[in-house]
Order: structure tokens, then C-alpha cells, then sequence
């Protein structure tokens, strides 16, 4: 006798079998005990959670001569020959090969003829979504108002992908993913009456890979069996090209650890088994997704891939990391990852990504510097200090805020917000406005004016980091003048769209917290045109100078001509 697969020799016989369904079993089976029984049903998910399966199930318990609960006794005539596939009441057809307009109305003719000896003429429509426009309209009519000796089951991947008019004369059952823990509970019962060796936390892996679907599963652990005639943690490792957790963890931990050296060697030795990166970086994520559960709910129920030994290797690795950081390490893998996918050298691209993480200098532990204001704040109020550390701990307070302010030059994600009582009872409040004006030097307008032009590119750099748009307005302007810290920038009068986004008010006040920023100083800025500059008439009398200065102190100023 030729090899049967293990998904087809395990293939569920009875609703009861069905595992991790009961949502659709359950109604099922009350409507054939009530004799309530619907003219068309869809059953969607995703591959391997029993769509067919059940479809099959359900085509013998309706017309099971001696059903049980709902069941189907799988004994009988009826129940013998669909199982045999020799019952030609059932159909089972695939619309992905059978999918056009002629296939739909030869079905539509067969199923006005009474079934031979069954109850009921069962249609199972495998892949539904794939039939054509044109075969679904065919299809309509029939559907909709079909004999009473007919039943038609559906099944599907792409529920989305079937028009509204099919959708609304099925009963709809979606089947959900399969947990991983009872996908494994299955594979052990398969192997204890296959008479296989197994590890617990291999069965454990490969439920974890088949995401969801009792299916793959069951064809990974056939693989294995084949293989190695028992079914070993480091043989799904090598069938399914995944890495071992115990890798994984020590590259975690060399990560955590910011040794660059070690993870370095990790990820050449990974590499170099043939273990392919993508894989190399989902399990990382993982790993470190992980952590983040453990951290944050203090549960291990929504682990994946790993053994109770590997989950108490994680709480120890958590003690050494905070939540912000692992919630950056996973943004910066993610990123890393789906990088290295469009790379030409992807493992040039992981190694310089891994370097520049574990090398970042910038990261601010926010968690921690919140912990050092509030104690700071808590001892000022409740304990005696002297002069020397009350005047002191302010200008801590600013030290660290300034570190903070850097990093919003380049990330906009760090917000200090923070007031604490001195020694006199005087409040200091601490924010990035205060953090600008503690640093002015009160420049003179000769020395902004040389700022802005020796650093114009990089006050343009500093924009576009910013805002790509505004930069592309400004570095069409040309510094004129500075006049009481107030800029002049100067625009060719062609650039008609640049000098009005410019003079915008959003745009306006966005640049002057830049070049305020840019130069430690508080600047207003103003944009004009060349003619503005080119028609101004030169003041070359004593009457035009006395104008100026009227308009600029008022009645103060009087001029008197001499006789």
C-alpha cells in the first residue's frame, strides 16, 4: 500500500475532531439536530483549518442514516460510499479549474435531478472566489432559489473577493487560526499512535512556523518523521532553515550588552551555517517581542517558539533592559529588516544597521532621567539642604534637559516637562522655549548676519530635517540685511510661488524657531522681493532722515530749521 500523508490519514472524520472551531462545529451540529438546515453555506480562513474538512463532514451528517449529536456515524451506507467517494450525491468540485461561465451552467442543469439515494445534492465549491463574473451571475439564480434537495457548501481563502449578491444568500462561517498549543497537543497524539520520538518543544516549533494552520503542520512533522524516523528540536531547526532559540537568545543578550564584537561573531557564525538572514531577523524580533510581553504583563501566555528553560532565560535578560529600549530595538530591527529585503548586500546593510544601533550614543533613557527630576524635586521639598546643593540642583535640572534638547533637534519624540521648588520657594519651570533663551549670548546683528551666511548650508541641512517643503522655499532667499535681530531675506522677483510660502504664517513662524534655534537667539525674520530693495528711494535730505526718526520714537523728535 502506498504512503498516505499524515494530514490525509488524520484528516477529521466527525465534527468533534475538528479542532479549534467549536464556533462553526457547535452551530453546525444544532442545525442538523433541529433539522434546520440552510440551502448554501461558506466556510473562509486561511489554508489548513479545516474549511474542506468540515464541508465534508457536514455533506455526510446530512444525510447520515444514523447520525449522533450531529455527528455523522461514518458506518453507514451512505456515510460509507462519500467517504469512498463513490456517492454521486456529493460533488466536489474546484472552481480555480472550473471557473467559467460553461462549467457554472452545466452545474446549474445537473442539480434540478433528485439525488440517487441520498437526502440531499451536495455541491462543494472549493476556492469559490476564483470563479469568473460571468459564472458567478450564472451561479446566482440557482443559489438563490434552489431545489429543496439541494445544498451548496463554499469554501474559500478570499471571502472579500466574492460579490456582495453570493455573500448575502450564504450562512457565513469564518474559521479562525488554530492556537499553537493545540496545534501541538494534535501533533502529539499523531506521534504517540505513530509510535514516534519526539521532543516537546520541537512540536512546540513547528506549530509556531505553520502560523495558525493544522495543515502545514501536519506536513512539516511528516517531513521530520521522514527525515529522521523521530522528530528532534535541531532537526525542525535544519528542515525549516530557522535558528536555534539558544542563538538567538545570545545574540539578544550580546545586543542588550552593547558588545559589538560578540554580536558581530554571532551573526557570521548564523550566516555561515546557510541560515538565511530574513529568518535571522524574525527570530531576533521575536526573541525580543518577547521580552516586551514578559516586561510589560509580567505573563508568558503569549510566547511563541519557546520552552519554559528559554522563557526563564528571558526574565533574566529583562532585568538588564528597559521597556523604551526594547521598544527601540525592535523599531530599529523592523526597519533593518525590511531594508534588507530591496538591498543588493543585505548582510552589509544588517551588520552596519546592527553597529550604528549598538554605537548610539543619542539614546536617552527617558524612564530614568523622569526617576532623577522627581527624586531631585521630592528632596528639595522634603529634606534640609544646604545653599551650595539647593543652587546647584537647578542647573542639574538644565544640564540634563539640554541633553534632551539635542535629540529633538533630530528626533521630535522627547518632552521635558518639569517644575521644582528651590530653597527660597521660587519655582522653576523647565521646558524647550526656556532651554532656547537660557542659551542666548545677545549677538549683535553683524555677528548673526555672518552666522547665517558661513553656516547657510547647514542651516538649510537643518531645515529640510525638519521640513522638506519649507527648505525647498528658503534656499531660493538671499540674506540682505540684519536690523534689531530682525533677517531681510531677499527673493528674485520669478520666485512669485516662494516669496507667498514663504510669507505664509505657519511657514513664517516654523523658519524663526529654526534660525532662532540655529543661532541660540531670538530672530524674526521677513521675506521681500529684489524691487522691493531696488525702487526704495535713498534718504539723501535732513527732513527725510527727521521722517525716520519721527516713525520711529514718535513726537519726541522735533526738527527745527535754522533761519
Amino acid at each position: 500500500m502506498s504512503h498516505q500523508a499524515i494530514y490525509r490519514k488524520f484528516r477529521p472524520k466527525v465534527f468533534d475532531d475538528v479542532l479549534g472551531q467549536e464556533h462553526v462545529t457547535r452551530t453546525l451540529k444544532n442545525q442538523i439536530m433541529s433539522h434546520n438546515i440552510a440551502h448554501a453555506y461558506l466556510f473562509s480562513g486561511i489554508r489548513g483549518t479545516g474549511k474542506t474538512s468540515t464541508a465534508k463532514i457536514f455533506a455526510r451528517a446530512v444525510n447520515c442514516l444514523n447520525s449522533h449529536e450531529g455527528n455523522p456515524c461514518n458506518e453507514c451506507e451512505i456515510c460509507k460510499s462519500i467517504l469512498d467517494e463513490t456517492n454521486m450525491d456529493v460533488i466536489e468540485m474546484d472552481a480555480a479549474s472550473n471557473n467559467g461561465v460553461d462549467d457554472i451552467r452545466e452545474l446549474r442543469d445537473k442539480v434540478m435531478f433528485l439525488p440517487v439515494k441520498s437526502k440531499y445534492k451536495v455541491y462543494i465549491i472549493d476556492e469559490v472566489h476564483m470563479l469568473s463574473k460571468g459564472a458567478f451571475n450564472a451561479l446566482l439564480k440557482t443559489l438563490e432559489e434552489p431545489p429543496e434537495h439541494l445544498l451548496f457548501i463554499l469554501a474559500t481563502t478570499e471571502p472579500q473577493k466574492i460579490p456582495a449578491t453570493i455573500l448575502s444568500r450564504c450562512q457565513r462561517f469564518d474559521l479562525k487560526r488554530i492556537k499553537a498549543d493545540i496545534i501541538s497537543e494534535n501533533m502529539e497524539k499523531i506521534c504517540n499512535e505513530l509510535k514516534i520520538d519526539y521532543e516537546e518543544k520541537a512540536l512546540k516549533l513547528i506549530a509556531a512556523n505553520s502560523e495558525g494552520a493544522m495543515r502545514d503542520a501536519q506536513s512539516i512533522l511528516d517531513r521530520c518523521i521522514s527525515f529522521n524516523s523521530q522528530v528532534d528540536y535541531e532537526t525542525v531547526i535544519d528542515l525549516l532553515g530557522t535558528v536555534n532559540y539558544q542563538v538567538v537568545l545570545e545574540a539578544a543578550d550580546a545586543i542588550v550588552d552593547k558588545n559589538i564584537a560578540r554580536t558581530m561573531s554571532l551573526v557570521d557564525n548564523i550566516l555561515n551555517s546557510g541560515k538565511e538572514l530574513t529568518f535571522f531577523l524574525d527570530e531576533l524580533i521575536i526573541c525580543f517581542r518577547n521580552m516586551l510581553i514578559i516586561k510589560t504583563t509580567n505573563s508568558s501566555d503569549n510566547l511563541m517558539r519557546i520552552s519554559e528553560d528559554e522563557t526563564n532565560g528571558i526574565i533574566e535578560l529583562n532585568k538588564k533592559i528597559s521597556v523604551d529600549e526594547i521598544v527601540r530595538i525592535i523599531e530599529d530591527l523592523s526597519t533593518a529588516q525590511s531594508e534588507c529585503k530591496r538591498a543588493l548586500n543585505p548582510r552589509v546593510l544588517l551588520e552596519t544597521k546592527l553597529i550604528k544601533m549598538l554605537h548610539n550614543v543619542n539614546y536617552v533613557n527617558m524612564d530614568e532621567l523622569v526617576k532623577r527630576i522627581e527624586n531631585i524635586e521630592n528632596s528639595l521639598n522634603g529634606k534640609y539642604q544646604s545653599k551650595d546643593t539647593a543652587r546647584n540642583e537647578p542647573a542639574k535640572i538644565k544640564k540634563e534637559l539640554e541633553s534632551v534638547e539635542n535629540i529633538e533637534r533630530t528626533k521630535n519624540t522627547v518632552k521635558a516637562h518639569k517644575t521644582v521648588n528651590t530653597e527660597k520657594g521660587e519655582k522653576i519651570k523647565i521646558n524647550k522655549e526656556e532651554a532656547i533663551e537660557n542659551k542666548q549670548e545677545n549677538k549683535s546683528d553683524e555677528a548673526i548676519f555672518n552666522i547665517i551666511i558661513n553656516g547657510w548650508q547647514s542651516l538649510l541641512k537643518e531645515i529640510r530635517n525638519e521640513n522638506a517643503g519649507l527648505q525647498a522655499i528658503i534656499r531660493e532667499a538671499k540674506l540682505t540685511k540684519v536690523i534689531n535681530k530682525k533677517a531681510v531675506f531677499e527673493f528674485n522677483p520669478k520666485f512669485t510661488f516662494h516669496i507667498n510660502a514663504a510669507n505664509q504664517t505657519k511657514n513664517k513662524e516654523e523658519f524663526k524657531q529654526i534660525l532662532s534655534r540655529f543661532l541660540n537667539e531670538k530672530c524674526e525674520v521677513d521675506f521681500i522681493t529684489e524691487k522691493e530693495v531696488r525702487h526704495e528711494t535713498p534718504k539723501t535730505t535732513i527732513k527725510d532722515v527727521y521722517e525716520d526718526l519721527k516713525n520711529e520714537f514718535g513726537e519726541i523728535v522735533e526738527y527745527k530749521q535754522e533761519d
